[in-house]
């Protein structure tokens, strides 16, 4: 019972943490400019910079939390998890925990002092939250459980102990490799953009991990399932392995490189159905939506509450994490003519 506690706790400081880091990110990357402000523009109208560094707090908590909520809480659960079998005295190791969490979260900002200052604060700040409520008393509960369970139920549990933590290891290992892929993305050169050539709608959407997954999918085939021949064909273009994929990163970018391997718009709309989203008739090949730079759009909709997560297909803990929104879209935009594909974007919809 006294370890089932433990774990609990550990879990909820973790949350906290992880929407306290968010909160405190977006305000002290708020800072600089309301400082900016404040030194521009008249006293009487000083409040509007107070007014964007509280939108930013409140941003970051209802926006940024439930991103990073979804996708670091199990890696940290995990680190987390092994560092409770060594004790420490001081918040330090649990600061460069934060530290590259919150770096891989805000995508290795090195080349932006004032973001990559925002992340060092923030990880600083819940560092030691984490450790005045959960790290100073980290390898306690074993020798609390020694000292209250008979020696057979200790062996027992000894061995179980063992598996489990050769368990997180071994899960450990995938996130620091995956980890490293990031460092490497962010600070090695430009990715080559693959075929066909895959883009973005606004720069800052290229991030470490969308540089990654150009390197793991920079081709057509590298998308498919596995197959004898390496054909390319209409048909065979629809058979994406979504096996493999982990991240909307990874999605969008074979999306791209899967629909933009056609001629034109005319076959989006059977693709997105062989993929199993619904496609609405204002916004199919046939119809598609024109924005307002004369861009036509096809959109494909899935629902995650009917059919659960499109990804990952394996692994019930990260599925049920991918489950927590009800609705997943894709927006496929074409160029005028609609010849090109120009970029793809997912979205999530959550209560």
């Amino acid at each position: 019972m006294a370890t089932l506690v433990r774990q609990l706790r550990i879990a909820l400081v973790t949350i906290l943490c992880i929407v306290v880091f968010a909160a405190l990110f977006e305000f002290f990357n708020a800072v600089p400019t309301y400082l900016s402000l404040s030194d521009h523009i008249e006293r009487g109208s000083a409040k509007s910079g107070s007014t964007l560094v509280f939108e930013a707090l409140v941003w970051g908590l209802l926006f940024r939390a439930p991103g990073y909520l979804f996708n670091g809480t199990v890696p940290l659960l995990i680190v987390l998890a092994v560092a409770e079998w060594r004790s420490t005295k001081t918040w330090l190791p649990y600061f460069a925990i934060w530290l590259i969490a919150g770096l891989l979260a805000t995508g290795f900002p090195i080349t932006d002092p004032l973001r990559l200052a925002a992340a060092l604060l923030a990880a600083a700040a819940v560092s030691y939250l984490y450790w005045l409520l959960a790290g100073k008393s980290a390898g306690g509960w074993p020798q609390v459980w020694r000292k209250r369970e008979p020696a057979s139920t200790r062996k027992l549990v000894n061995y179980a102990a063992y598996v489990l933590l050769a368990y997180l290891g071994y899960q450990l290992s995938g996130y620091l490799y995956y980890g490293g892929k990031l460092l490497w993305g962010s600070s090695g050169p430009e990715p080559d953009p693959g075929t066909p050539p895959f883009h973005v709608r606004f720069e800052r959407e290229m991030t470490a991990s969308k540089k990654v997954a150009m390197m793991d999918f920079p081709d057509p085939a590298s998308c498919l399932k596995k197959a004898e021949t390496d054909d390319l064909s209409t048909d065979r273009l629809k058979e994406m392995d979504w096996d493999r994929i982990d991240n909307a990163d990874e999605a969008e970018v074979c999306m791209f490189r899967l629909l933009g391997s056609y001629e034109n718009l005319s076959y989006a709309t059977d693709w997105f159905e062989a993929q199993g989203f619904d496609v609405p008739p204002n916004f199919s090949s046939a119809r598609p939506y024109i924005d307002l730079d004369g861009t036509q759009r096809v959109t494909g909709g899935y629902s995650i509450r009917k059919n659960g997560p499109k990804f990952p297909t394996k692994g019930v803990i990260r599925r049920a994490f991918r489950s927590i929104p009800y609705g997943m879209s894709v927006d496929a935009t074409w160029s005028k003519d609609g010849k090109q594909l120009l970029w793809v974007q997912t979205g999530f919809s959550t209560l």
